[in-house]
């Protein structure tokens, strides 16, 4: 498929159309059987397409918000790694980079280590892609049928996808280069690379305080990354991890996982990324 960038809401260009997804049978939110040992039967290392997630009516000039707007362009990588998190049969190796030389000033600094765990946060939650495994995934649309996956943080050069925390600037600047416009504001996702934009990463959500932007982003990106486009909204209820939450809501509710805590896979209509 041709590569075209993804931003932080919307990503990819657009493969084939997205089909609602059969929703799984719902299950207790507590687990109290102990899970097998991880036996993936792949590891992910496809090319997907680049995207962003632009649309909508363009944000307002973010101006000076304290932001670091630029810094070296480079990245240093997180130490170490985890254990396989989760039982899915597909296994995603990530690894987690932060811009080398952010002036942090009167922000939170953000070291490879604490960028790292928060991944993990993500990445690990109860109700994050992990519950594929109990609750495998059909979504025709997208051509996946009974998927799971299950996740591991690297460190070396056997990956499948780097989530890399850039400025606005050079998120901008990686971004164009693919073909896609981050306006200073938005992430973006090309090939095994994830931009997460440091100025949403800082400051979150225009208007919605309290959401888990940290969670929203880092699903919504890796959600591209194992193959879906963009939902639609289905008309209420919380809106699926793959729908641009950032531009419009369209009646549904800000949501920053894949899973209910029944076990239900949240979808939406298909739509281009």
């Amino acid at each position: 498929m041709a590569a075209a960038p993804s931003l932080d809401v919307p990503v990819s260009s657009a493969p084939a159309p997205v089909a609602a997804l059969s929703s799984p049978s719902a299950s207790p939110s507590a687990k109290t059987s102990k899970k097998p040992t991880p036996k993936p039967s792949t590891t992910l290392k496809k090319q997907v397409p680049a995207g962003g997630d632009t649309g909508g009516a363009k944000p307002a000039s973010p101006g000076s918000d304290g932001v670091p707007a630029t810094a070296a362009g480079t990245f240093a990588v997180a130490a170490g790694g985890t254990g396989i998190v989760g039982t899915g049969t597909t296994l995603v190796k990530y690894r987690v980079e932060v811009e080398n030389g952010i002036q942090w000033g009167a922000n939170p600094v953000w070291t490879t280590d604490k960028t790292a765990a928060e991944v993990e946060r993500a990445i690990g939650a109860e109700l994050g892609w992990t519950m594929s495994a109990e609750h495998p995934v059909t979504y025709p649309s997208n051509k996946l049928t009974d998927a799971s996956w299950s996740f591991q943080r690297v460190s070396g050069e056997d990956y499948s996808v780097r989530l890399r925390l850039a400025t606005p600037g050079t998120v901008d600047k990686l971004c164009k280069a693919v073909g896609v416009n981050t306006q200073g504001i938005y992430s973006c996702r090309y090939g095994q690379t994830i931009l997460l934009n440091l100025r949403r990463w800082l400051k979150g959500i225009d208007g919605a305080p309290g959401v888990d932007f940290h969670a929203n982003t880092i699903n919504h990106e890796m959600g591209h990354f194992l193959g879906f486009d963009h939902m639609k909204c289905p008309g209420s209820g919380p809106a699926p991890i793959m729908q641009t939450q950032t531009i419009a809501l369209n009646g549904c509710a800000y949501n920053s996982f894949p899973f209910t805590a029944e076990g239900t896979f949240v979808q939406g209509p298909w739509a281009p990324s």
